[in-house]
């Protein structure tokens, strides 16, 4: 039976074999199946016009052969097992080219189906690479994470963020691989720049990084955005990524990056330190839309990118370039920047579907904040990432905490808050450089707390010469002037003067237990939050952000509601920043620190008489402090609720205390502190004191002056003479001599005398004129620069550079010390 089937079967086959012959199996070219939406030129030396096209779609070419049979009359094409295209063919086609068009990224196995009616033969699979910026065609990016990471994730309630350089993987060797993206929400890629006017980069790289930016801009207009360096961005083959892909280089990981971390937010930063000049042309609206509009062509060409980041190093000026920097209108060309970017990245996401975030990194001094309106611009924004970091460092020789959350121990609480007068007897501007200060002055301006992200310090600032000998607090380096930029080596981590990565800190200062080694001593101030090692006997100080102050910070995140924690820059830290960045965030907010509080706990007032009692306090979470003085009913206070009280003392016939009480409260908690008042029964008489007549005398000359005082009582009398800087006294008592020191200018110093005869104490105030006897001569140029330690005289007045600068005017700017 089964036989008979088999021929029957073999004749059916026989009388019809021109209807049932099997087609020919197609055989596909050799030729690689590589196609990308942004073509790259791989070995390219132009402009990023030249290197980089973009396109809408891609034309798949399929080359083919049958070398045997009869051909056929139709034909499949396949992306693994998805039919992608088909058609026919004149009946018996045995070769050919096979094109349509296609708009989806992937990496599959081709095959092409040579078809006779509805029987097919299949090729042989060939891998066929369809680029897109995307990354749908790359699999997830393989890591090369420090073990020393660990591995927290991202918290929905907080941004932890690092920036990536496109340098690091020259001398760092620091790729996309190393990254731990697995604790990253956002990671800022810098920078982007802006054609046109960037005369600040020529002082890098001896004018290479400028040489090289001019290329990449050629056929570009000013103020449109290109890739600095392509051969870093889009050509170098890589780790984790086909070195014979069509898109290379760190791009290339990002793509792939994203593909393991879909959720990472991955920014353009654009502009930077020396990548700012362009920003100031911004105030021009079409220099803006320029601008505004090629951004949103690098982001549809760019499609791994989530937004745009803006990093202008700064409006209002104070950036590297002294010739840049209009007070007036660059903040509300900042703000309209921000609007304006914010209407195209709404057009974008209406185009796409996605969503795109817009943030800005900014300067943290009171005098940055001030040029801007940072509430009005916010409203535009997702996050503000505060820079807070750059305090202090080697540009000039005056030391202090780099990154500190707080003031440091050695500030006093007028310098922390801008209060009072400076060394100069100038009225201050603003309060000293830190975290707190700088977050608190953009609430005050009205900036939504959890849109303000506060910067870590994966680096650190140092000096050289900072000797002990030096210091105006015994032990406290930061207290000594410094002679230089910190020094070291690339093997060290020190890759410019006067900055040291993270790890390189680690390995060469701290070892491997963390207290200090090569000399190196590790020192923490507890009241501003901040770290620092210090070799006292080479004089190497160098001040930083470790794991203690990290989670500071993230503690005062969540105790102020703020936005998160990011750090500048990733390739520095050996995993110890960000781990303390994710440990701060997750801990509990510290407990309020109760305010400690000194005054004296005895006073003696004459019978009747009055006394001023002054309290100090000072509060370690920096929180304002309130005071209140109470007292039994007998005495009578005056300014009971400031730190002085003045209190008049009952006449009584025997001596008598009575209890005065101060009250100090930081909102949370209050200390109180009672005092002693011993009020005499024998009646004082103050003593007389003469006024003092107003003197005057030549510089570099001393004058004699003395003060008449008597006592009705008889009492021994004790002077004290209060001499402004300027004026150097001489001798005790009633007689002194005043040394004038160098004037550049006629200038009058105020000196008061106070006489006591140990109950009460009486003061004249007297003018002593310094007159110039040389005259001076303004040597100050506008277009000039200066350095460091740089003198000049100005409106008759001598000063000195702090740091690098042009064209900002001594006396106004912060730039220049009075001498």
């Amino acid at each position: 039976m089964k036989i008979k089937q088999l021929t029957v079967a073999t004749a059916l086959a026989m009388m019809s074999g021109s209807v049932l012959a099997a087609p020919s199996t197609p055989s596909l070219d050799w030729k690689p199946q590589l196609y990308s939406f942004v073509e790259v030129n791989l070995d390219g030396q132009g402009s990023y016009k030249d290197l980089v096209k973009a396109k809408e779609q891609v034309d798949i070419s399929i080359k083919w052969n049958a070398w045997s049979g009869a051909g056929g009359d139709g034909y499949k094409v396949y992306f693994d097992d998805m039919l992608v295209n088909e058609g026919t063919l004149t009946a018996g086609t045995k070769s050919g080219v096979i094109e349509f068009p296609y708009n989806s990224s992937g990496r599959h196995t081709l095959y092409l189906e040579l078809c006779e009616g509805q029987t097919c033969a299949r090729s042989a699979g060939k891998q066929i690479v369809i680029a897109d910026t995307d990354g749908g065609h790359l699999e997830p990016l393989p890591m090369n994470v420090d073990p020393n990471n660990k591995n927290f994730g991202t918290n929905p309630s907080y941004v932890t963020g690092a920036y990536f350089v496109e340098w690091g993987i020259y001398g760092r060797n620091f790729d996309v691989t190393q990254i731990p993206a697995q604790n990253l929400s956002h990671l800022l890629y810098g920078f982007i720049p802006i054609c046109g006017p960037n005369e600040s980069l020529k002082e890098i790289e001896n004018g290479n990084s400028w040489r090289a930016l001019q290329k990449a801009c050629a056929g570009s207009s000013d103020y449109e955005v290109v890739i600095h360096d392509p051969w870093a961005a889009v050509q170098k083959a890589l780790p984790g990524v086909d070195s014979k892909d069509p898109i290379r280089g760190t791009y290339a990981q990002l793509m792939a990056l994203k593909q393991r971390y879909p959720d990472l937010k991955i920014l353009p930063s654009v502009g930077g330190w020396t990548l700012s000049d362009p920003f100031h042309g911004f105030t021009n609206k079409a220099n803006r839309d320029t601008f505004v509009a090629s951004m949103k062509k690098f982001l549809k060409t760019w499609k791994f990118y989530d937004g745009v980041d803006i990093d202008w190093e700064f409006p209002g000026g104070g950036g590297p370039n002294g010739d840049l920097g209009d007070p007036v209108n660059d903040g509300p060309a900042y703000v309209a920047l921000m609007q304006e970017l914010r209407a195209m990245l709404d057009d974008l996401e209406a185009e796409t579907g996605r969503q795109y975030e817009l943030s800005s990194a900014i300067g943290t001094g009171y005098d940055k904040i001030e040029d801007v309106d940072y509430q009005a611009a916010s409203q535009y924004m997702d996050y503000i990432f505060a820079m807070t970091y750059d305090f202090y460092g080697g540009w000039n020789n005056v030391t202090g905490h780099q990154t500190a959350l707080y003031c440091g121990s050695h500030i006093s609480t007028d310098e922390c808050n801008g209060t009072g007068v400076d060394d100069n007897g100038e009225p201050r501007k603003g309060p000293a450089y830190s975290t707190h200060n700088a977050i608190q002055l953009l609430l005050a301006q009205g900036v939504d707390s959890k849109k303000l992200v506060v910067g870590a310090a994966m680096y650190g600032r140092g000096w050289e010469g900072v000797m002990e000998q030096n210091a105006t607090i015994p032990g406290n380096p930061m207290t000594a002037p410094g002679n230089g930029k910190f020094k070291g080596s690339t093997s060290q981590g020190v890759w410019e003067p006067g900055i040291m990565d993270y790890k390189g800190i680690v390995a060469n200062l701290l070892g491997p237990n963390g207290t200090g080694i090569n000399g190196f001593e590790v020192g923490y101030d507890a009241q501003a939050e901040a770290a620092y090692v210090w070799n006292r006997s080479n004089g190497k100080l160098l001040t930083y952000d470790n794991p203690r102050s990290v989670e500071a910070k993230g503690a005062y995140v969540k105790m102020n509601d703020l936005g998160g924690l990011f750090a500048w820059e990733i390739d520095a830290d050996n995993g110890d920043i960000l781990n303390a960045i994710h440990e701060g965030l997750a801990g509990t907010v510290p407990p309020n620190r109760a305010p400690v509080v000194s005054v004296d706990g005895q006073v003696s007032i004459a019978n009747g008489g009055t006394a001023v009692v002054t309290a100090s306090a000072t509060d370690a979470d920096r929180d304002p402090l309130t005071y209140s003085w109470t007292a039994d009913a007998a005495l009578s206070l005056a300014n009971a609720n400031s730190a002085s009280v003045s209190v008049t003392a009952p006449t009584v016939t025997t001596d008598t205390n009575y209890t005065l009480t101060v009250t100090v409260s930081d909102g949370t908690v209050s200390v109180s502190k009672g005092v002693t008042v011993t009020v005499s029964a024998t009646s004082n008489n103050a003593p007389v004191l003469d006024p003092v007549a107003n003197v005057t005398v030549e510089e570099m000359a001393s004058i004699n002056v003395n003060a008449v005082a008597t006592d009705a009582d008889n009492d021994t009398l004790t002077y004290t003479w209060n001499v402004p800087a300027g004026l150097t006294l001489s001798g005790s008592g009633a007689s002194v001599s005043l040394s004038a020191g160098e004037v550049s200018q006629d200038t009058t110093y105020t000196v008061s005398v106070s006489v006591s005869d140990g109950t009460a104490s009486v003061s004249e105030s007297f003018q002593v004129t310094v007159t110039d006897t040389t005259g001076s001569v303004d040597t100050w140029e506008r277009n000039k620069v200066y350095v460091g330690g740089d003198t000049v005289v100005y409106g008759g007045k001598d000063y000195r550079a702090k740091w690098w600068t042009r064209g900002e005017e001594p006396g106004k700017a912060l730039v220049w010390l009075a001498l």
